[in-house]
């Protein structure tokens, strides 16, 4: 059959199929769709104030223990009563923990009882960055 002859002057018979990039666009809605869902909030716009002074932190009071156990605060050796009146006395609430690495870990752990006892809410242990 010649259906040519039934068809109008321009056009010309292309058809062009619509079904595969009504596809893609579907998935490409679902995908931004399901991506901004799971998208976390990366910033939160805060206009901070202005300070006089250059330093805002407090840095952490720092107790040194060396090979042998014994105690260091501010370049002398110092004993667990003083540690802990010291830490009574100025209120301390941070303290950080700076050990030898052959240390015995008890000798650590009674330096963060003492602090616990003298109200210290945030201990630190010091370590330096690996490889």
């Amino acid at each position: 059959m010649n259906f040519k002859k039934y068809m109008k002057s321009e056009d010309k018979g292309y058809i062009i199929d619509m079904t595969a990039l009504v596809d893609i666009a579907f998935i490409i809605i679902l995908f931004l769709g399901i991506v901004s869902t799971l998208a976390p909030i990366s910033s939160i716009n805060v206009e901070l104030p202005t300070a006089t002074s250059e330093k805002t932190t407090v840095e952490p009071t720092k107790i040194f223990v060396d090979k042998d156990g014994n105690y260091y605060f501010q370049g002398k050796k110092v004993s667990d009563e003083e540690i802990l009146k010291f830490l009574k006395e100025n209120k301390i609430k941070s303290l950080s923990v700076v050990a030898d690495r052959r240390v015995i870990y008890e000798k650590v752990v009674h330096l963060m009882d003492l602090a616990k006892k003298a109200g210290v809410e945030q201990i630190n242990i010091a370590t330096r960055r690996g490889e």
